[in-house]
């Protein structure tokens, strides 16, 4: 019969798993063997932060969920910010702790918290392991881990459990639920979309979840309807599409000018758009007397905006019921004139060249010159993160990677090395400032060790800018901005790759290039000239 551990990683296995990330103790090494026998590839991180983002990218890049693998006491505090990071980026992901034996829980202190105490309010579920019913727990997490809202799933593991020999469970896949909109709700919006002028659409990462990527490209084409994305929903229709008008979230610059256009249009169409993305600026961004629709997964209970119509449900069913309804003659919508004025201002409000030396505007649009249009980008929280999201234009869904909900500094170089884990032969691009560099530098060493020849570049200025602005906002002394940070090019060549320094644009096209066609991992360091944050922020 096979054991505990045997079951939970088949269970995996059959769900599409093929990795799992993490920091193994004594108590799960049975689990780590279960997974070798499976199929799953177990990969050693050097912090369990890492390896939650490394779990986290592999669900944002596959729609498989990620697992990540921990030990107790130490092994799994350290894992509260991948699983938040997982809650707040709708992430879903399967956190597996090792725990003590049940037997000497109740008398044995070394090591021990509350485990599932800890991340209860981190997670979407958390449960022990039991000796009988393994299989159908680990099912259940499976199911509530995927359902909307993705996100975490604690399974706690103890070892006198682990190897238990259990009878082999029952097979069978769980239903899915996909609720379609009633005749007359659609009836509602179809109305609307007859009469509007200028309808504005905004799509955020719930159109990703729902899979429902060519069902909202076909309908804002048949209904000639513009629209906007939230920066993880980047790519779900190609940035370069006529009636993308770009990307919203953080920026008080651009999101200005959206807000203008908000105001001038007569419909507006939420779509899987999630507020979790956003700004403050976006409570209540439009008056009730605005024709809004709401279409998501799930009811609004956010109250972050508000719409006059809401439908809550299967996205894509959704969509594909409102393309059906296209008139043979769509109505006039925005003239193709105003929607280039409109992605020109945005473009103007962005672009920058500095005095001296690069700005993070040239570091990124350079980036995006060079590297093809098939490239896995992922991004580190930060001022540039902000300003990239406005210059960087994705081609598909799921090919931006970043912590947008949470936020999270250090998730560019860990789900960099997932990517390329997962996909070796597409290029892969990891764009961060020192400071997130510096928080995960230790992962840099599963670079060489997995023959991952990515590319990162660091926008260097040697001081955490975004918080430096605030405190000159606030009129406060500079204090504890400053980074402090090593020679990366000499840490580079330390972990096995290459290193270059870059201060003009010449420098770092050709160096990026160079990283392209290199078999090694290149570091590339760009001093860059802060100054343009000021009017970003």
């Amino acid at each position: 019969m096979p054991k505990t551990t045997d079951i939970i990683a088949q269970a995996l296995y059959e769900e599409g798993v093929r990795h799992a990330f993490g920091i193994p103790g004594g108590e799960v090494l049975e689990l780590l063997e279960a997974f070798r026998k499976a199929g799953i590839k177990f990969v050693l991180t050097k912090h369990e932060m890492g390896a939650g983002i490394m779990a986290d990218a592999s669900y944002q890049l596959t729609g498989k969920p990620g697992v990540l693998v921990a030990t107790l006491g130490p092994g799994i505090t350290n894992v509260t910010n991948a699983a938040a990071q997982a809650l707040l980026d709708r992430s879903a992901l399967i956190v597996i702790t090792g725990e003590i034996a049940t037997t000497l829980k109740s008398i044995y202190t070394h090591q021990i918290i509350d485990q599932e105490a800890l991340l209860k309010p981190l997670v979407k579920w958390s449960t022990m392991i039991a000796v009988k019913n393994a299989f159908d727990q680990v099912r259940k997490g499976l199911a509530i881990a995927k359902g909307p809202m993705p996100g975490p799933v604690h399974l706690n593991l103890p070892t006198d459990v682990a190897g238990v020999e259990q009878p082999d469970a029952r097979r069978f896949a769980p239903a899915a639920v996909r609720t379609l909109p009633r005749r007359e709700d659609l009836a509602v919006i179809e109305s609307w979309l007859k009469k509007a002028k200028k309808p504005l659409a905004f799509v955020g990462v719930g159109v990703q979840l729902d899979s429902a990527e060519r069902e909202f490209k076909r309908f804002i084409e048949a209904w000639r309807i513009p629209f906007i994305a939230t920066y993880k929903a980047k790519g779900v229709v190609a940035e370069d599409h006529a009636l993308c008008v770009g990307a919203t979230g953080l920026s008080p610059v651009v999101d200005k000018i959206h807000m203008a256009h908000v105001r001038e249009s007569d419909l507006i169409l939420t779509v899987g758009f999630d507020p979790v993305e956003l700004r403050s600026d976006w409570i209540a961004p439009w008056d009730e007397k605005k024709q809004t629709v709401n279409i998501d997964l799930v009811p609004n209970t956010h109250h972050v905006y508000r719409s006059a119509f809401e439908y809550a449900g299967s996205i894509a069913g959704c969509l594909q019921a409102l393309t059906a309804a296209v008139p043979k003659h769509a109505p006039a919508r925005w003239a193709g004139a105003d929607l280039e004025r409109y992605r020109k201002t945005i473009q103007h409000a962005i672009a920058s060249t500095p005095a001296k030396g690069i700005g993070p505007y040239q570091v990124a649009a350079a980036l995006r010159e060079v590297f093809p249009r098939d490239t896995i980008a992922s991004i580190d929280t930060g001022s540039h993160r902000i300003l990239i999201n406005h210059v960087w234009q994705s081609f598909e869904p799921r090919r931006l990677l970043q912590s947008n909900g949470l936020g999270t500094m250090g998730y560019a170089l860990p789900s960099a090395i997932a990517a390329k884990l997962i996909f070796p032969e597409r290029p892969v691009l990891a764009m961060m400032g020192e400071a997130g560099l510096d928080m995960v530098l230790g992962e840099m060493a599963l670079l060489a060790h997995h023959k991952l020849a990515l590319t990162l570049v660091v926008f260097r200025d040697d001081m955490l800018s975004l918080i430096r602005l605030k405190q000159q906002r606030m009129r406060l002394p500079e204090t504890g901005v400053a980074t402090g940070s090593p020679d990366y090019v000499m840490l580079a060549e330390a972990y096995g790759g290459n290193g270059f320094v870059v201060n003009n644009m010449i420098e770092l096209k050709k160096v990026a290039r160079v990283a392209l066609n290199s078999k090694r991992f290149t570091l590339i360091e760009a001093r860059i000239n802060p100054a343009e944050y000021n009017h970003q922020m």
